[in-house]
């Protein structure tokens, strides 16, 4: 199995390790064979300690700001059309003010490295379009609103 050479006090050791099953290896030592019993190694990691230093501010530093909420944000309108999985948007087919029929093809995503044609779910006239090609979604993001 495994070959190792040992210098105890000036004397040499040739080991080689037969085999090991469980907690009991078969070894040579200087070509006579010994059964020996294995404990388990005790290991001594020593874990990094991270110290971090309390952060400074000067006045009016940490002052907090509001971004604006997204148009698409908020509650849906019973007319969306949402990402049926998250993914990215391949093409946009329809625009806004077209009138589509159940089963048109609206859009185009990539989700999991599969292109997934986007239909129509109902008869209606497109409304507004809230993604454009090459943007991110995420499962439930409202795609674009169907009247």
């Amino acid at each position: 199995m495994k070959k190792f050479k040992f210098t105890i006090d000036g004397a040499s050791y040739s080991v080689n390790v037969k085999s090991i099953e469980g907690n009991q290896a078969e070894i040579e030592v200087n070509g006579k064979s010994y059964a020996v019993g294995l404990e388990q190694e005790v290991n001594t990691l020593k874990t990094p300690i991270l110290v971090r230093k309390e952060v400074q501010s000067k006045p009016g530093e940490n002052k907090i700001t509001a971004a604006p909420v997204p148009k698409s944000a908020g509650k849906p309108s019973a007319n969306a059309l949402k990402a049926p999985l998250p993914g990215s948007i391949i093409r946009v087919v329809a625009k806004v003010g077209d009138t589509v029929k159940q089963g048109d093809l609206l859009l185009v995503m990539e989700s999991m490295k599969m292109e997934n044609n986007i239909l129509s779910e109902k008869n209606g006239v497109i409304k507004s379009i809230s993604v454009e090609a090459g943007q991110a979604v995420l499962q439930d993001d409202i795609l674009l609103d169907i009247e």
